[in-house]
């Protein structure tokens, strides 16, 4: 069996199999935080420096091994909005590392759950996609829920955190709505792009020294190399046959995940207003994928598995 004939095969596997794939790549995420904690001595540049090295650089071997002309043509096709979408992708994962590290595990999954909605509004913005009042009400729920916790962030020291992760969020709407823009383009060199990014600015920020005991190399090298880029492997796969709202609704098993691993395993327990302003946020992401996918089931064609 060759490369394509394997590619071909993965793209067309059925809703089944890509719901559960999308539900174990959110299994796998939601470790991101409880792996962060184990780290021992190595500061969140560094972190940075390993995790989204590894990353960049696996992904670039899968590409090459795949077909390097068709990777090398696809990162000329990019052109400047490529770098924009590396950029984008560079701020989530540096800032979803520096909220992990200055807040609570609950606190950055949740207010990075918001990504879906403030993507829907940006949207509207800038592709000029309809916008009901519904979703104005949404909207304004994640907001809610983000104000609560970045309210409770000034009182416990965690703003730093709260802050990474809102701007994690927005840099999320920015690349999707980015990948909506240029949906004709294939913008996955934009991802190893980025990648590349973050390890650079990582790497200025650390000053160089990314010294750190061989266990957190191994970590951060496991974390990115392996676990992260097998998630983004098995949610591209599901994302060809699933709906985003369907996406959306089945990722939240990571954001509930995520918090109860570390109250689990480190006693990490959320504080009262991360309880409130989470459930808020993830009721407001789960009613606007509820809306999406009762409104794709009325247009003929969508949904129906099909790449």
């Amino acid at each position: 069996m060759t490369v394509s004939d394997l590619d071909s095969r993965l793209l067309q596997v059925p809703v089944r199999h890509a719901v559960l794939f999308v539900l174990l790549s959110g299994f796998l995420n939601s470790f991101s935080g409880l792996i962060l904690r184990s780290v021992e001595q190595a500061s969140e540049w560094q972190i940075i420096v390993y995790r989204t090295g590894a990353f960049a650089l696996t992904l670039i071997v899968i590409f090459v091994i795949r077909d390097p002309e068709d990777f090398y043509s696809g990162v000329r096709k990019m052109g400047l909005w490529g770098l924009v979408c590396g950029a984008l992708f560079c701020t989530m994962q540096t800032m979803f590392i520096i909220s992990l590290s200055n807040t609570t595990v609950a606190n950055t999954v949740f207010i990075l759950s918001s990504g879906p909605v403030l993507t829907a509004f940006l949207a509207r913005l800038v592709l000029h996609e309809p916008i009901g009042y519904r979703t104005w009400t949404i909207l304004a729920m994640a907001l809610a829920g983000t104000a609560i916790m970045m309210l409770e962030g000034l009182r416990s020291d965690t703003f730093l955190g709260n802050l990474a992760a809102a701007i994690g969020a927005m840099s999320f709407a920015g690349f999707v709505v980015i990948l909506r823009a240029r949906r004709h383009v294939d913008m996955m060199p934009a991802v190893v792009l980025g990648g590349l990014m973050a390890t650079i600015v990582a790497f200025l920020f650390a000053g160089g020294n990314v010294t750190i005991p061989a266990s957190d190399v191994l970590r951060c090298v496991f974390w990115g190399g392996g676990l992260s880029t097998l998630v983004l492997i098995l949610f591209t796969i599901a994302s060809r046959q699933l709906r985003g709202a369907e996406l959306t609704l089945l990722l939240m098993l990571e954001y509930f995940l995520a918090p109860f691993w570390v109250w689990v395993f480190i006693d990490e327990l959320p504080s009262l207003a991360t309880f409130v302003g989470g459930i808020i946020i993830l009721s407001a992401v789960a009613a606007q994928a509820y809306m999406a996918n009762a409104r794709d089931k009325t247009v003929p064609g969508v949904g129906s598995g099909t790449p």
